[in-house]
C-alpha cells in the first residue's frame, strides 16, 4: 500500500469494501515487451557495474576476488549470468518499489488483486516463475498474463489508472456516510 496516495489510503481505512483489481486495467502487451527490453538492458549494465567492482576490489584492495568472477561467469555462460542477475535485479526492484526501472519507465506497476502492493513471497514466487521455460510464450493464452503473474497471482497495470480506479471505486463506497477525522 506504500504506492498509493495518502488520499486512497483514507478512504480505504473510512471504507467495508474491498477492492478486487478490473482486467480493463492490465498493462498493454507492448508495454510488457518494452519493460522486457529496458529491463534487459539494465541487467546487463548490473553485470558491468558488479563486475567493475570486483576489478576495483581486486585492483585496489588486492583482494584475488577477479579469478573466481571470472571462473563463476564463464561456468554460467551468458544466458546463466543474465538469468542469474536477473533474478537479483527483480527480486531487488520489485520487493522493494513493485516497479522494475522498465516498469518506472512506462509508468506500469505490480500489484496483488486488491491493487496493493504484493508481499515478499508473492515477489519471490513471481521472480522464481520466470525461469520457466517459454514464461515468455504463456501470455498468448486466453488471460493474456504470463505464468508468472498468474501463479503468483500478481498483476502488471498502469499506475496512474489504478490510482484513479482505486479513488473512484472507494469515493463511491463512501457515499453517504460520515466522515471521522
Amino acid at each position: 500500500m506504500k504506492f498509493i496516495n495518502n488520499n486512497i489510503k483514507k478512504r480505504i481505512h473510512l471504507s467495508n469494501s474491498v477492492y478486487v483489481l478490473r482486467k480493463q486495467l492490465l498493462t498493454s502487451d507492448r508495454d510488457r515487451f518494452f519493460n522486457c527490453i529496458i529491463d534487459f538492458f539494465f541487467i546487463i549494465i548490473f553485470i558491468f557495474v558488479c563486475t567493475f567492482f570486483v576489478l576495483l576490489a581486486e585492483n585496489v584492495f588486492q583482494i584475488g576476488i577477479y579469478g573466481i568472477w571470472e571462473k563463476a561467469l564463464d561456468e554460467l555462460g551468458f544466458v546463466g549470468s543474465c538469468l542469474s542477475f536477473a533474478v537479483i535485479y527483480y527480486l531487488i526492484f520489485e520487493s522493494l518499489f513493485s516497479r522494475t526501472i522498465g516498469k518506472i519507465v512506462t509508468g506500469s506497476i505490480v500489484v496483488n488483486e486488491n491493487g496493493i502492493k504484493p508481499n515478499f513471497k508473492m515477489v519471490c514466487l513471481r521472480t522464481v516463475c520466470r525461469l520457466i521455460p517459454f514464461d515468455v510464450f504463456s501470455f498468448l493464452g486466453k488471460s493474456g498474463r504470463f505464468w508468472h503473474d498468474s501463479i503468483s497471482k500478481t498483476y502488471v497495470v498502469e499506475k496512474k489508472d489504478l490510482e484513479q480506479d482505486m479513488e473512484n471505486f472507494y469515493s463511491l463506497d463512501l457515499i453517504g456516510k460520515k466522515e471521522v477525522i
